[in-house]
């Protein structure tokens, strides 16, 4: 995962093609802004608020679980609009654990449904110890 940053522009007109990554500390901490970046860019680009709450529900979803279940020191967020299309891209350096279906004992483990229940599309590109780094794409229509 490369250190680059890339900050919000307000010269982003709505519906405009946009491609804006920004580069986080992976720390539960973290989240706050993950959700405020994936807000504002949304929001730049003049989307509905259904629309915003999904993508940054999904968003976070997505970073906590890169920031909880890996190693990996940096989680990068990249937001891409294309036509009728949003996506959101969350990349850690870490390795994607299978974890077998458990009773719902403290409420966690419904992130992917959760994102998949919110999306039109869900990849996960699983990171692997010989191959680290995690990605999950996250495609919304917007039409």
């Amino acid at each position: 995962m490369s250190g680059r940053v890339q900050m919000v522009e307000s010269s982003v007109p709505a519906g405009a093609q946009a491609d804006v990554t920004r580069s986080f500390r992976a720390h539960p901490s973290a989240l706050y802004k993950i959700r405020t970046f994936v807000r504002e860019v949304a929001a730049a680009q003049g989307m509905a608020d259904s629309l915003v709450d999904d993508l940054v529900l999904a968003a976070s979803e997505a970073s906590a679980n890169a920031i909880l279940h890996t190693n990996s020191p940096r989680v990068e967020v990249t937001f891409r609009v294309s036509g009728t299309k949003v996506e959101v891209r969350i990349d850690d350096a870490g390795v994607f654990h299978r974890r077998l279906p458990m009773p719902d004992l403290d409420g966690r483990g419904r992130g992917i449904p959760l994102m998949m229940a919110l999306m039109d599309e869900v990849a996960i590109r699983e990171g692997t110890p010989d191959r680290p780094g995690t990605t999950v794409r996250l495609v919304k229509n917007t039409a």
